[in-house]
């Protein structure tokens, strides 16, 4: 089981430099992708996401490239002459205009966009790409090694919620077995208060005990609770994405709890409920984050 959220860094020396990367993410439905690349490696996005793709069916991925070019690398920018001239008229017309003191310098003018310009045809992009996907593989690497840490962690902890609600369906059962009984002894004990006599249609009374034992019997419902807190147990050993797996559990054991609450009045199954219905929700939110 995979956690969605975790962290891989990669670097390789090339001729053209040194590369970074860096590969993030967090819990999302879908697999989303946000990729940062410098601007000669736009191209490259698509073949990042389909490499990414290939090892992580669900979370958010923040990809961030970076290249250090080397010094060696001849013809890395060219000057936009073209631009600087425009740059140079429009800016001495404004001078001229605001009335402004200064001179303008050839360091002004570079700090201007699109005056240096990359060759992007100098790169060999497939020859790149042999090489950078290699780095990237890596981060990836580093990343699900992450994932599968934190997922993990994440399973133990749910088997610790997991045995809590089995053992609270338990108590619930054993309180619900006595609680026709109880229902019986109440009453009858008011029956008597009211018409201070004794109960002389015993009949009518075991009726009303039978419809209330009808109307309040949870058997099924804890039946099919503990089947899915078994369930659940079962499809974390699985190495499968089985996050929206989980959910799915999650939303019938909420459904079972609900209808076990509903049914029952006696307050101590119903804080035994409201437990149930605390430990469904922190197994909710763990989930989130779950492959």
């Amino acid at each position: 089981m995979n956690s969605m959220t975790g962290y891989g860094h990669a670097e390789l020396k090339t001729k053209l430099g040194r590369f970074i990367v860096e590969i993030s993410s967090v819990n999302s439905r879908f697999l989303d992708y946000y990729i940062k690349l410098p601007r000669q490696l736009y191209s490259l996005e698509i073949k990042i996401k389909e490499l990414v793709a290939e090892k992580i069916s669900r979370g958010k991925v923040n990809i961030n490239v970076e290249l250090e070019e080397s010094e060696s690398v001849p013809g890395k920018y060219t000057i936009n002459e073209k631009a600087v001239r425009e740059y140079y008229r429009q800016l001495l017309s404004l001078k001229k205009s605001l009335k402004l003191a200064g001179e303008l310098t050839i360091r002004d003018l570079l700090l201007l966009p699109d005056v240096a310009e990359p060759e992007l045809l100098t790169y060999d992009l497939d020859g790149i790409w042999k090489k950078l996907q290699k780095v990237i593989q890596k981060a990836i690497g580093e990343m699900i090694v992450m994932r599968e840490q934190e997922g993990r962690a994440l399973a133990s902890e749910m088997k610790v919620r997991l045995a809590q609600m089995d053992r609270t369906a338990a108590e619930i059962e054993k309180k619900s077995a006595n609680a026709v009984d109880v229902y019986r002894e109440k009453l009858t004990r008011r029956i008597k208060e009211l018409l201070d006599t004794p109960l002389a249609d015993a009949n009518r009374l075991e009726e009303e005990v039978i419809l209330f034992a009808d109307r309040t019997d949870i058997t099924e419902e804890l039946t099919r609770l503990r089947i899915h807190i078994e369930q659940f147990g079962k499809t974390l050993k699985q190495k499968e994405q089985i996050g929206k797996k989980l959910n799915f559990i999650l939303q019938e054991m909420n459904r079972e709890t609900n209808t076990i609450g509903a049914k029952c009045s006696e307050f101590s199954i119903s804080s035994q409920v409201i437990h149930l219905k605390e430990e469904i929700e922190k197994l909710r939110e763990q989930v989130q984050n779950i492959e």
